[in-house]
């Protein structure tokens, strides 16, 4: 690794301002340590920017200090760890991490179907043949979408069986414009279906959603319940 890439890195972290804690003492915490140490080497420079985001779409239980903290080490000539431990350890946590999603996706799915399952005998819920299930709020009177590839100016808000909000373009007090093919089949097939001014609720099954893989902080196989509100089909 150049001594220009060490600097970099060092002087990105300070200007961070991270205060680094005691040694990593979990299993996760160990590996955020050792996975910095792994992108450094990997990655140079941009390993702040692959740290974030592995963490955000793969390892959302990493600790962004303790990768930090790694990373530091590592352009210091110093490690908590042997090659050999860093190694085990990034080995350990992939291997627990996968078995505990496995348990989490059957889990899930077993409960996003009784969900739906439930869901479907409700008067107000319609279903398409794909399995997707909604509830029309507002039926608007614009045009539809009639090209998968469109752009769509709306609001939407993400949210979990257990009531968790993943994600609201409402709290962010402003509309998205989301292009249909950067979005999962569910989310595509449901604006599709809404004329412009419309708001529905959709009950989206995980093989329609981010399936047996999740996605950042959504677990394997997830019910996802999403609200949307569309305004206007962008040129």
């Amino acid at each position: 690794m150049s001594k220009k890439t060490v600097a970099l890195v060092l002087i990105i972290i300070i200007a961070m301002g991270l205060v680094f804690a005691a040694a990593p003492q979990t299993l996760a915490e160990k590996f955020s340590y050792a996975f910095g140490i792994y992108l450094l080497q990997q990655t140079g420079e941009n390993a702040l920017y692959y740290f974030s985001a592995y963490q955000q779409n793969v390892y959302p239980e990493m600790d962004i200090n303790f990768g930090y903290m790694g990373m530091m080490d590592f352009s210091q000539n110093r490690s908590l760890y042997t090659v050999q431990e860093l190694n085990r350890i990034i080995a350990e946590y992939k291997e627990d991490y996968a078995a505990r999603m496995a348990i989490k996706a059957k889990e899930n799915l077993e409960a996003a179907e009784a969900f739906l399952k439930e869901n479907e005998t409700k008067p107000e819920i319609k279903k398409t043949a794909s399995g997707l299930q909604y509830k029309v709020i507002k039926q608007g009177s614009g045009e539809k979408v009639t090209d998968k590839t469109a752009k769509v100016e709306l609001d939407y808000e993400l949210r979990l069986l257990d009531g968790t909000v993943v994600d609201s373009s409402y709290k962010r007090g402003k509309h998205s414009t989301l292009q249909l093919t950067q979005v999962i089949e569910g989310f595509r097939e449901g604006v599709m279906l809404m004329p412009m001014g419309s708001h529905y609720i959709f009950y989206i099954h995980p093989d329609l959603g981010y399936g047996a893989k999740g996605s950042g902080n959504t677990e394997p196989n997830s019910l996802l319940i999403f609200e949307i509100e569309t305004y206007s089909i962008v040129d």
